[in-house]
């Protein structure tokens, strides 16, 4: 009874999110739900091991491609292979190495290191932009030029007359940066969903098989730093053209993204040791959601804080 038990819901987690990342065509709510749809595979995995995120992944690729097909037609089943290369496989991925666990030594566990656990985001992002690449190699312009001809008319619809003429220039400048924003946008869907997977496995599946990591723990290896500086030298250097400056763009946006979490880390710890630190906080997310300086500000603090050690000198650590 147990095992009919687990097994449905595994299978009716992968049918969740199969079919809700569909629903980014039904409005607002539904983007939000399918920018979340990997959440109900990660709840598997967390609560039943890698054997049910495999089980929930099969559901979904299945329930996603019969879905699109009875919605848009005989052609659309080829969604699940999507889903299963964009949603499924990388979530078991991250799934596979967040479960990883060894004894401590002073009777504990040690898990699986958060900051790596986000590498291993930022290296399936990047697979999956040098899939795009090759599967766009045959096109004019290749990735770039793709990416430009799916900007060009949407930038023609939001733009005024005067500017309409400029829209395939302009798309052309900026798909490289939108290429790099879709690939961060994608670790973010990530670590989100991994999140509240964890969360629903804990508080609505019974238990979670890995405890939350602490931010204060949260620590990239050297090789992602060193992946960030060659990343912006060689941007800087192509000027960010070609395919070798798309690449060097993407890598080094990506790579900055565990040095924000740093610097996220390091304010929480220094907040926590000054009056109305909640305040300063808030101020500083909804500055961040606004502007862009502070991003920067905060991704310099995560850098510096990887030599100079900041939260053990807050006590944040």
């Amino acid at each position: 009874m147990r095992l009919s038990r687990d097994l449905s819901i595994t299978l009716a987690a992968g049918a969740l999110s199969g079919v809700g990342s569909l629903l980014v065509v039904t409005g607002v709510l539904g983007v939000i739900a399918a920018y979340l749809a990997p959440a109900p595979l990660f709840a598997a995995a967390f609560r039943y091991g890698l054997s049910g995120g495999v089980i929930s992944a099969v559901a979904g690729t299945i329930a996603g491609a019969a879905t699109a097909a009875a919605l848009a037609g005989p052609e659309q089943v080829l969604y699940g292979l999507g889903f299963a290369v964009v949603t499924a496989l990388p979530v078991l991925v991250i799934a596979r190495f967040a479960l990883l666990s060894r004894p401590d030594g002073a009777g504990g566990t040690e898990w699986y290191p958060a900051g790596r656990l986000m590498t291993v985001a930022i290296a399936l992002a990047g697979a999956l932009v040098a899939g795009g690449w090759l599967f766009a190699a045959g096109a004019e312009g290749g990735l770039r030029g793709e990416v430009a001809r799916t900007l060009e008319p949407l930038i023609e619809l939001m733009a005024a007359d005067a500017a309409t003429a400029n829209a395939a220039v302009l798309a052309e400048s900026l798909a490289g940066r939108f290429v790099a924003f879709a690939a961060c946008f994608w670790v973010v869907q990530m670590v989100l969903s991994g999140m509240l997977g964890r969360f629903a496995a804990d508080r609505l599946l019974g238990g979670s098989m890995r405890p939350v990591p602490p931010l204060a723990s949260f620590d990239p290896p050297e090789a992602v730093r060193w992946m960030l500086v060659a990343g912006v030298a060689l941007t800087i250097a192509t000027s960010g053209d070609g395919d070798f400056g798309l690449f060097a763009g993407v890598a080094a946006v990506l790579a900055a993204m565990p040095y924000l979490v740093l610097g996220l880390g390091v304010a929480h710890g220094l907040a926590r040791g000054v009056r109305g630190g909640g305040f300063i906080l808030a101020a500083v997310y909804l500055l961040a959601l606004m502007l862009y300086w502070p991003i920067l500000l905060i991704l310099v603090l995560g850098f510096v804080e990887r030599w100079a050690g900041l939260r053990r000198r807050s006590g944040a650590a």
